[in-house]
């Protein structure tokens, strides 16, 4: 079951990279992509997060999904949350260093900047 749950997982993240698709993903159904994050299998858990992870370094997901990494924090594995905690500054930084080579005026991602910027 947990290869299934991650399959799903990671269907999810995989059509929430089409702008399209993303805007028709359901909080309920975000909600359980994220919770793959802390399934029961280890391996579930560690390969949701490095495709999490690549996804969010290439830029090819929102911003939102860089909070499930938050999810980590009651991870059993200190391996795991000292991980989790390392992508998560690294997407920060991608994205930081991002937004300074291509500033935004649009208002609608105005305060995405705010929080990048500090």
């Amino acid at each position: 079951m947990s290869r299934l749950r991650l399959a799903a997982g990671s269907a999810i993240m995989k059509l929430a990279q089409e702008p399209c698709y993303h805007e028709i993903i359901t909080p309920e159904q975000f909600h359980l992509c994220a919770l793959v994050i802390n399934d029961e299998c280890y391996q579930v858990r560690q390969i949701f997060a490095q495709k999490l992870h690549m996804a969010l370094v290439k830029l090819q997901l929102p911003l939102e999904y860089m909070a499930v990494f938050s999810l980590c924090a009651k991870d059993p594995v200190k391996e795991r949350r000292a991980h989790a905690r390392q992508c998560l500054l690294k997407n920060i930084s991608i994205r930081r260093e991002y937004i300074k080579q291509n500033p935004v005026t649009n208002g609608k991602w105005g305060f995405c900047v705010c929080l990048l910027h500090k």
